[in-house]
């Protein structure tokens, strides 16, 4: 299988990456730079993996096109993150940065018959007070990123209906593992227990999210393209964990002498609730999250402790 890839240095990208080349894909990465990924940047090196460095607009269709003209498939998990602050700014960003650019390569590829798979988000549905989530649940998008992926959702339906492409929209839930370097729940826990802080939760803790393992999520992706599947699918492990639950744990597992602390506690807020159904993509795809937490967790504390993470100076609050 050819496959053409966006967001192949990424957190998610790298590790999806090792699996096709491990499975003999024949795979192309395209954007501006690599990405930070010192395995993605190993393969490419080698020549391993081509890398076809464009602009990250996608504007330059005589160089996207020829790359592009006899790919089977397309994995689209190339995300570029708005520096915005306010809300409006920030959509402004999303759709420039991410959904101009996205509807351009669709464009390049327009010719024969391909799959599209596409990288989403649980957070199109909202939050609920009826989770989990069912793909046919009407979305609800509440923040910039999330209008933007389902933005993204629609316009691939749209050009994949006219060019006669099979599309498949993988909504990820919270993704963990060795490589995260997002400043979330998980990675942000890990890195204050190991330095002997406290964990820092923003809220009381009771917020649930469904946590799934990156190598879960890589296998969720792989049967979408063995499969050619077609449609849309939750990939997330169907089970909620409230923050202060993951922050014990990582402190459990650390073997840290801390205790939680907590900070802009509102009590009129209800907690949030996302976690997300998986019956679909147990019937279709044939997946189920395999990976325990605790598992996981201790596997991304081990990557931490073997000092190949980045350090950031500050620690960022986080309630997800």
């Amino acid at each position: 299988m050819r496959v053409v890839m966006t967001g192949g240095g990424g957190f998610i990208g790298s590790h999806l990456l090792a699996r096709m080349v491990g499975a003999g894909m024949d795979v192309t990465l395209i954007g501006s730079t690599i990405g930070k990924s010192r395995y993605t940047a190993s393969l490419v090196s080698a020549g391993t993996v081509r890398f076809l460095r464009c602009d990250d607009s996608f504007t330059e269709d005589d160089i996207l096109r020829p790359a592009l003209a006899d790919a089977e498939a397309l994995v689209l998990l190339g995300y570029n993150r708005p520096s915005a602050l306010s809300p409006a700014r920030r959509l402004s960003e999303e759709l420039v940065r991410n959904l101009a650019p996205l509807v351009r390569l669709l464009r390049a590829a327009e010719g024969s018959a391909r799959q599209v798979i596409f990288a989403s988000s649980v957070s199109v549905y909202g939050s609920h007070a009826n989770a989990p989530f069912r793909e046919t649940d009407a979305p609800r998008p509440k923040t910039p990123y999330a209008i933007a992926k389902l933005a993204s959702e629609e316009s691939i339906e749209i050009v994949c209906a006219a060019s006669g492409w099979a599309p498949c929209v993988l909504r990820y839930s919270t993704v963990y593992g060795p490589g995260e370097t997002v400043p979330r729940a998980i990675p942000n826990f890990i890195r204050a227990a190991l330095d002997g802080q406290p964990p820092v939760i923003a809220g009381d803790g009771l917020d649930e999210h469904d946590y799934v393992h990156v190598s879960d999520v890589v296998d969720a992706t792989t049967l979408a393209l063995r499969h050619r599947a077609t449609g849309i699918f939750n990939v997330g492990s169907g089970i909620g964990t409230s923050t202060i639950d993951v922050a014990r744990m990582v402190i459990r597992l650390t073997g840290a002498h801390v205790e939680p602390v907590f900070c802009r506690r509102d009590t009129a807020t209800s907690p949030v609730r996302v976690v997300c159904a998986t019956d679909l993509a147990r019937k279709v795809l044939n997946f189920a999250a395999s990976r325990p937490l605790a598992d996981g967790i201790t596997e991304e504390i081990g990557w931490f402790r073997s000092g190949f993470n980045p350090h950031p100076k500050a620690m960022l609050v986080t309630s997800g």
